[in-house]
C-alpha cells in the first residue's frame, strides 16, 4: 500500500493553511464609503497634501519604512520607473540588475528607454550578487545605476551595492515590491538608497488591490517624483513646476484609504510571519535535503512576501526539485519556486542575444534549487508550520517510494 499521496496514498494536510489573503475588516469598509462620501476621489481635489487619504498614507508609509519622502503612485511597476527617473537613469543609459526577478522589474527600466544589464545572483541568498555588478560595469558603459531587487523580500547587501554606485558615480535605486517592512541595520528598505519602490497589489504584503508608492531621503530625487508621477507636480509637494514629461501615474483616494487600513496590520502580520519563518527553519535544518536560505545578520527584520528555500537533490536521494514539489502539493502543501527564472530566457529578452550574459548560479537556482512559500501561509497558527514540517519529513521517510514514482 502506498504511503505518499503522489503515488495514492493518504494527503497529510487535509485544512487550509495560512490565512486568506488580503486581510480586511471594517476599516477598509468605513475608509472607503468615507471617501465616496466626500466626494473628493483624487488627490487633486485638496489644496494641501495632507488633508488627502493619500497624502496620510504617504506620510504613515514614509515613517514606517524610515525615509523623509513617500509618494503613491498607480502601481509598482511604474513605481521602480519613476524612481528610476528620478535617479537619473535617462534613455540609453544601462542599469545593472539581477538576472533573477520579476518580469516588470526589467521592463520599467525598458520603459524609460534604458538598457537592463542582468547579472548573477549570489547562490545563498538569491539577490543580486555586487561582485557581479561591478563586473559589469566597464569604462566604457553607460551604466547609470543599480538595480537592487529585494527578491522574496530579503535585504539585498545594500553596504555594499551602495560603496561600489558612491565609486563609480552611480545611484543604487531598490525594488521593495516583495519587502515592505524589512530592514537592514535598523533601516527600512527604500530608505537605504537612492530611492526605493514598492508595488502594493492584490497579492502583496500590503494591499490596496493596485497601488504603488515610490521612497527617497533626498530633497532632489523627492521633486522630480513627484514631477513625473503628476502633470506639473502636486501643490504643496516638492516637485511643482519642474519641467518634466510626467507620467500620470497618481493613486486615488480609494487605494490611500485602503492603504492607511492595511498599514495598521503590517507591523503586527510581519511580527507573525517572522515567528513561524523561524520556527519551520529550525525544523528544515534538521532535514536532509532541505535548507533555509541564508539570512544576513545585517538584515533586523524581514517582511517577505514569500520564502525561498533551497533543494538539495544529493541528500534528498537524488529525486528532482520538481518532483519534490509535486509531492509536496499532493501531500497538502503547494509551494512556488519564486521569481528565479532568468530574465534574459523571458519571450520579451530571449530574442535580444546583445542581454544574454552568463548566470550560471541563477540557471542553476531557477532549473534544479528553488522552492518557496507566499506570505499568507505564514499568518496561521504554528500548528501549520509543523504540518509542512511534517509533510517534507514523510518524503523523506518515503523517498524510496517517490523514486519509483519519478521513474
Amino acid at each position: 500500500m502506498p504511503h505518499l499521496a503522489i503515488a495514492g496514498g493518504e494527503p497529510l494536510v487535509k485544512q487550509r493553511l495560512g490565512s486568506p489573503w488580503p486581510v480586511s475588516d471594517d476599516r477598509e469598509q468605513r475608509a472607503v464609503m468615507e471617501v465616496v462620501a466626500s466626494a473628493k476621489w483624487g488627490r487633486s481635489a485638496y489644496a494641501t497634501p495632507a488633508d488627502s487619504r493619500v497624502g496620510q498614507f504617504e506620510a504613515a508609509f514614509a515613517q514606517f519604512q524610515d525615509a523623509r519622502y513617500a509618494l503613491g503612485v498607480s502601481n509598482g511597476t511604474v513605481a521602480i520607473e519613476v524612481a528610476l527617473r528620478a535617479s537619473g537613469v535617462e534613455a540609453g543609459d544601462e542599469v545593472v540588475m539581477p538576472a533573477a526577478a520579476f518580469v516588470s522589474v526589467a521592463t520599467a527600466v525598458v520603459n524609460c528607454g534604458a538598457v537592463p544589464v542582468f547579472v548573477d545572483v549570489d547562490p545563498q541568498t538569491y539577490l543580486i550578487d555586487p561582485a557581479a555588478a561591478e563586473a559589469a560595469i566597464g569604462a566604457r558603459t553607460r551604466a547609470r545605476a543599480i538595480l537592487a531587487v529585494d527578491n522574496g523580500g530579503l535585504p539585498c547587501d545594500t553596504d555594499a551595492l551602495n560603496d561600489i554606485a558612491t565609486r563609480r558615480g552611480m545611484a543604487v535605486v531598490s525594488d521593495c515590491a516583495h519587502s515592505h517592512g524589512s530592514q537592514w541595520k535598523g533601516v527600512g528598505t527604500g530608505a537605504l538608497g537612492r530611492a526605493g519602490a514598492f508595488s502594493f497589489q492584490q497579492g502583496k504584503l500590503l494591499s490596496c488591490g493596485e497601488g504603488g508608492m515610490v521612497v527617497t531621503n533626498d530633497d532632489g530625487v523627492a521633486g522630480l517624483m513627484d514631477a513625473y508621477h503628476h502633470v506639473g507636480g502636486v501643490p504643496g509637494r516638492p516637485g511643482r513646476g519642474a519641467p518634466v514629461v510626467s507620467l500620470a501615474c497618481r493613486m486615488t483616494e480609494f487605494q490611500g484609504a485602503v492603504g492607511l487600513a492595511q498599514l495598521s496590520r503590517l507591523k503586527g502580520q510581519t511580527e507573525a510571519r517572522e515567528r513561524n519563518l523561524t520556527y519551520l527553519n529550525e525544523g528544515l535544518r534538521e532535514i536532509d535535503g532541505v535548507a533555509p536560505i541564508h539570512r544576513d545578520p545585517r538584515v533586523t527584520r524581514w517582511g517577505f512576501y514569500l520564502v525561498h528555500f533551497r533543494f538539495i537533490s544529493e541528500q534528498f536521494g537524488g529525486i528532482s526539485r520538481d518532483t519534490f514539489r509535486k509531492a509536496l502539493a499532493a501531500e497538502g502543501a503547494p509551494t512556488g519556486v519564486g521569481h528565479t527564472q532568468p530574465l534574459y530566457r523571458h519571450p520579451i529578452f530571449a530574442g535580444q542575444p546583445a542581454l544574454k550574459r552568463a548566470c550560471p548560479q541563477a540557471e542553476r537556482i531557477a532549473e534544479t534549487e528553488s522552492w518557496s512559500l507566499g506570505h499568507a501561509l505564514f499568518l496561521g497558527p504554528t500548528s501549520d508550520m509543523d504540518l509542512i514540517l511534517e509533510a517534507v519529513r514523510k518524503l523523506r521517510r518515503n523517498v524510496d517510494e517517490l523514486r519509483e514514482v519519478e521513474g
